[in-house]
Order: structure tokens, then sequence, then C-alpha cells
């Protein structure tokens, strides 16, 4: 009865309410397509640091993830720890491959390029063969090719660079590059290779700053003995890596492999928390424009029905004569106000949805901006939103309660008022 009632009251003033209902289908759109933009960015981002650069844990010998911005090769995994977590990982069915990571500078010269200079990046060694199964590097060459080496050679000699370094230089397949990195025991080390392939991945961080080289070539040209900086495992998509982290941690609590070295892991949110405090922050930023797109919304609801309280007055006093209740007469119009909000919601989703197929499917072009600002996001040119269903609760849910309450304010003064006193007024 009182729904009826309430949506017979919504539809007296069709201009009104239509104004009103549109106000909250504005905030509902725009609110809806930067939540949905955003989750589909946070997606893209945990996808690409999985497919890129940490595919589920990392092992580090102890005291390296503190000083992990600087790449040291101060703290290294040694052989025999090395093959004691391999050999577990293989046993697990857990594709890994090591790593040696250092910082680098890159020198070029007039012999090959159109001009001389240097660029700073992170020189990366892995097992060229291993790596296939955790990372998908091989999968994004532009051109040439991936770390491969001929049948008669140890190793590969040469090195993949990020398309963005190559680009910078204006390098070509086949051009020698001099790679001056430090090598175990603080010694520096210089190595003349050439480019085997340009490397373009989803990535941007890999494109800008990363470079590859075979581990088995630095490994001689560097004097590790076999030691590395990390041994990387791959445990899944982002739909289940996190499940397979808890099971890895119990696994080797129960059998302290990890106290029989001098290797500790690391997941690939902790490697990463700077992006995921990252993702937070804007979460916390959509929460915000929520919490402001709700404001102006109340503000307009609250507008329509207080005219339509004083309109209403003398309505309101007969309702009080014939015995309804303060609570009643509060509820009718709450419902009002929630009727005109769920109007906007309709409204808001419809047009949300439709803009949002284009969004997701095709994206949005932000490559002039990725070239000099620094969002924090793995991502690509291209961004696309997601379908963020608990987004669209919240924003439902949001919506639908601040109607509610800004239907009520208005009524709260007169009902409290005589049947004598509303009719004087």
């Amino acid at each position: 009865m009182i729904l009826k009632m309430a949506w017979k009251n919504m539809l007296r003033y069709k201009r009104r309410s239509l104004i009103t209902a549109s106000a909250v289908a504005f905030g509902v759109v725009f609110t809806v397509l930067f939540d949905a933009l955003i989750y589909g960015i946070a997606n893209e981002t945990d996808i690409n640091l999985l497919n890129y650069e940490c595919s589920g844990v990392k092992f580090f010998a102890k005291g390296y993830f503190e000083k992990i911005e600087e790449l040291p090769i101060d703290y290294l995994i040694e052989k025999k720890d090395v093959e004691l977590i391999t050999n577990y990982l293989n046993s697990e069915k857990i594709p890994c491959t090591p790593e040696l990571a250092s910082e680098c500078e890159i020198f070029f010269n007039e012999d090959y390029f159109e001009a001389s200079g240097s660029i700073t990046g992170a020189l990366i060694g892995i097992d060229p063969i291993k790596t296939k199964s955790v990372y998908k590097l091989h999968e994004s060459i532009r051109s040439g090719t991936w770390l491969e080496k001929n049948a008669d050679e140890p190793y590969c000699s040469g090195v993949v660079v990020g398309s963005w370094i190559a680009d910078d230089m204006n390098a070509q397949l086949g051009y020698y590059i001099t790679v001056q990195c430090k090598g175990r025991g603080g010694f520096t080390q210089t190595m003349d290779v050439p480019i085997v392939g340009i490397l373009h991945c989803l990535d941007t961080t890999i494109n800008s700053n990363y470079i590859f080289m075979d581990i088995n070539y630095l490994d001689e040209m560097l004097e590790m003995d076999g030691a590395v900086t990390a041994i990387d495992a791959g445990l899944g998509s982002r739909f289940n890596v996190d499940q397979n982290i808890e099971k890895l941690k119990k696994d080797l609590q129960e059998t302290q492999l990890l106290s029989k070295t001098n290797a500790e892991f690391k997941t690939w949110r902790e490697i990463n928390e700077d992006s995921m405090n990252i993702q937070s922050f804007y979460t916390l930023v959509t929460d915000i424009l929520m919490l402001f797109m709700f404001v102006i919304a109340a503000v307009g609801i609250s507008n329509t029905m207080l005219m339509s309280v004083i309109e209403r007055k003398n309505e309101i006093a007969m309702l009080k004569a014939m015995g309804y209740s303060s609570g009643y007469i509060k509820r009718l119009f709450m419902c009002e106000g929630v009727s005109i909000g769920i109007v906007g919601c309709i409204l808001g989703f419809a047009v949300a949805c439709i803009l949002n197929i284009p969004m997701s499917t095709v994206g949005i072009n932000i490559g002039g901006l990725l070239d000099d600002v620094d969002m924090g996001f793995r991502i690509n040119n291209i961004v696309r939103s997601a379908w963020d269903p608990v987004g669209f609760v919240k924003v439902t849910a949001g919506a639908l309660i601040t109607a509610g309450i800004a239907a009520i304010i208005p009524t709260v003064s007169i009902v409290k008022k005589e049947i004598a006193d509303i009719f004087k007024n």
C-alpha cells in the first residue's frame, strides 16, 4: 500500500521527479564508469605483473629483499641452495627459472648508432628455456628472436632489449651495445653484445627499463659460480595464484626446506607492494568520488522532497488527523525518494552499460600520457575497463540509501507539529 502511494505521489510531479532522477543517473553513470575503468586497469596490472615480472613467488637470499630497489649483487643464493630449491619445485611440478638481476649502464656509439650515449637500465639474466614456462616474455618479441643459442654454442651471447630503450637509441637488430654492470665481488664488467631481439610487451616497465641476457653467459662473465639473485616460481593466473601461494607456503613449512638454505621467499604482492598501494589509493579515490556524487544527489532529492512537503502540508495534516503515525508519513516520503533513486539508478546503469561496452572492448588510447607520466600501473597504451559487480552493488546501495535519507530530512520538522499548527501555517 505505502509503496503504491509513494509511486503515485512521485508521478504527480513528473517533470520535477525526472529532473531529480536525471541528477541521480548522472552520478551513477560517472561513478560506475570511473569504477569500471580503475577496476579494469587494476586487473590488467595484476595480469601483467604475473606474466612479465613476478609469476607468483620469488626466492631471494636473506637480506636481498630489503635492498631490492638497488638490485644488489652482494646477496646471492648459492649453487647448492639453487639446486635444492629447484629440485623441490620440479618435484612439485611447479615451473621455475633462476634469475640474475643487476643495475647496468647501456652504452652505444656512432659505429652503429646515429649518436653516442648511454642509458641506465636493469639487466636480467634468465634461462631462455625455463623462462618460457614461467613468463610470457618470449611471446612479446616485436622484432628479431628470443634468446636462442646456436647448436654449437653453450649459451646465447646476445641481448633482448625493451622496445622503449631500443626506440630511444634508434637501435636495430644486429647493432652492438656495451653493457656495464657489477660482477660477483664488486668488480666492473663490460660486455659488447649484439641486439638479437626487441621486446614489446603489455608491461611498460619492462619495455622502458629491462634488457635480458642468457643467465649461463652472465654466470661466466660475472664469475657467479652458479649463484643467482632469485629463483622465480610460476603459480598460475591471478584467479588462483594466491591460493597456490598459500599451499606452497604450507608445504615449505612442513618440509622445512628453507631452513636448510640461506633463502626466503616473497609473494608477488609483497614484491610489488608499491603497485598494490597505488591500486588501493585509486580505489579510495573511487569511493570518495562516489560519496561526492551521492552528496549531490542527496541535495537534489532533498530539495525535491522539501518542495513536495511544502505543497502537500495539508495532506500531511489530514493523514495525521486520520490516525497515521509520524513514522508512517516519514516512510511514505522515504519510499517516494527511494522510488526517484530507483528510476535514477535504472537510467544511470542503462547509460553506463552502453558506454562501458566500447570502453571494455576497444579501450582508451593513453599512449601519449605514458611517455611522461608514471601512474604506477603496469599497462599498455590501450587501457580497458572491466565489469565490476561489487562496485555496481556499492553504487546501487549507496544511491538508494542516500535517496531514502535525503527524502526523510524535509519531513522531520513538519510531522512534529500539531495538526492545527500545520493547517494554520
